[in-house]
């Protein structure tokens, strides 16, 4: 554990200033920011009592919603430290809490503290970049110049930032009409019901399905190679209904097996982000990128399907592109316009959510369209809902490759891959989305 007592640390603040008192020594300096009209100010720094090593970092923000970091420095370590990074921060009063047992210091004395609070804007933090080798993660702006390589497929793992707001998911009967799926039956049951969906937070999608080598890097430490999907029972990714501790989302939310996959993943983020599966409805806004038409490309029932084709075949590796039934390899074909890459074909994802299904066959219903906001599927049930899985190898239809198709599987028995996401949203907010 780190070394820090109670009496070693006192905090003064006059003027935007923090000054801490370690023994004799006394360090100081300056903590408020101002950037596009919002500001940071009534810092305060206090080490949580009775005894505990948690530091509460309280603050206030003035101005816009931002992203605000919170960093520190040790005399002995001349690079600033991140304690870790308030996602949309609300204006008013704020507080991070950080746990040094969590931090690369502990066992270590402390001889110098200072603490600094950044106002950060959101679209300085449009990627977020996880090291699955050492550890922790960095924020970059924008794509790197030369693009992502076959490291970010590997020993990395980037998320790409989803802004909050309302979307336009599902499609129209007519839509599967116009693509030559006629049974009436079929149309009435799997056509994803056109709704809107609200998001009230940002979170974050995994730009490339979960990789073979990402996988090895989680399970192993050592640097993998297979570019592929990495295809994994829904329980070992998360844990087990059941099982102790019971998994069970949403009604045990975020909880997961310590000796899972999500959880080897957020022990590399510091153990400060809340990194899971994406739910059904995040990932079909992530896969749209804010677009209505059939894909994000393009595709309307104006198009004829040659037309429509070319839109799929831009961005989708399925057999009608590749004409094999062989796994291939993420990231061959274009990203949607935010960056995400193979949103269909390729692969079947897990996500979260549990299907409720009324049929016998692997595609569950909708049910009657219902508009919704911050979703977390249905309660109950034994399957869980898989997207872009008719294009994983297997010859198929242009409508099976629409962002709103569904399939299910049962969370034990059966292999997927997926896409990991961060939840930005605040814990305790979930509510159940049941469908009619």
């Amino acid at each position: 554990m780190l070394n820090v007592h109670k009496s070693q640390l006192t905090q003064v603040c006059t003027n935007g200033k923090l000054k801490f008192r370690v023994g004799l020594a006394a360090l100081c300096g300056a903590y408020a920011v101002w950037a596009s009209g919002t500001s940071i100010s009534d810092v305060v720094v206090n080490q949580r009592w009775p005894w505990s090593e948690k530091v509460d970092v309280d603050f206030v923000l003035s101005g816009a919603a931002s992203d605000v970091d919170v960093t520190a420095r040790w005399d002995a370590h001349p690079e600033p430290y991140r304690l870790g990074t308030l996602f949309a921060a609300a204006p008013g009063h704020n507080r991070l809490t950080w746990d040094p047992a969590r931090s690369p210091f502990a066992g270590q004395t402390l001889t110098g503290f200072t603490v600094s609070v950044s106002n950060v804007a959101a679209s300085a933090h449009t990627y977020l970049v996880v090291d699955l080798v050492n550890g922790g993660y960095e924020f970059l702006p924008d794509v790197p110049a030369g693009g992502w390589t076959d490291e970010h497929k590997s020993s990395k793992m980037v998320f790409r930032r989803i802004p909050a707001g309302t979307y336009t998911l599902g499609e129209e009967s007519s839509t599967f009409t116009h693509l030559k799926h006629y049974s009436p039956g079929s149309v009435t049951t799997t056509n994803c019901n056109r709704r809107a969906v609200t998001f009230t937070s940002d979170f974050y999608m995994g730009i490339y399905k979960y990789t073979e080598a990402q996988h090895t890097c989680l399970d192993s430490g050592s640097q993998g190679s297979s570019y592929e999907p990495q295809n994994l029972s829904y329980n070992a990714l998360r844990g087990e209904k059941g099982g102790t501790p019971n998994i069970d989302w949403p009604t045990t939310g975020y909880a997961v097996s310590p000796d899972s996959v999500v959880a080897k993943l957020r022990a590399k983020t510091g153990g400060e982000l809340v990194v899971d599966l994406c739910e059904e409805d995040q990932w079909e806004v992530a896969a749209r990128a804010g677009t209505t038409t059939f894909w994000p490309t393009g595709g309307t029932t104006a198009e004829d399907l040659s037309t429509i084709s070319n839109h799929v075949n831009a961005i989708v590796a399925w057999y009608g592109n590749t004409h094999s039934t062989e796994q291939k390899a993420v990231g061959t074909k274009n990203p949607n316009q935010w960056g995400i890459y193979d949103v269909s074909g390729l692969a079947g994802e897990w996500t979260l959510d549990t299907a409720k299904n009324t049929r016998t066959n692997q595609y569950p219903d909708y049910g009657l369209p219902v508009d919704s906001t911050d979703p977390v599927g249905v309660s109950g049930g034994t399957y869980r809902i898989i997207k872009s899985a008719s294009g994983n190898g297997v010859k198929t239809a242009l409508y099976d490759l629409l962002p709103c198709r569904r399939q299910m599987a049962v969370p034990d028995a059966n292999t997927y891959s997926t896409r990991f996401c961060i939840h930005l949203k605040p814990l305790g907010t979930l509510s159940f989305r049941e469908y009619p």
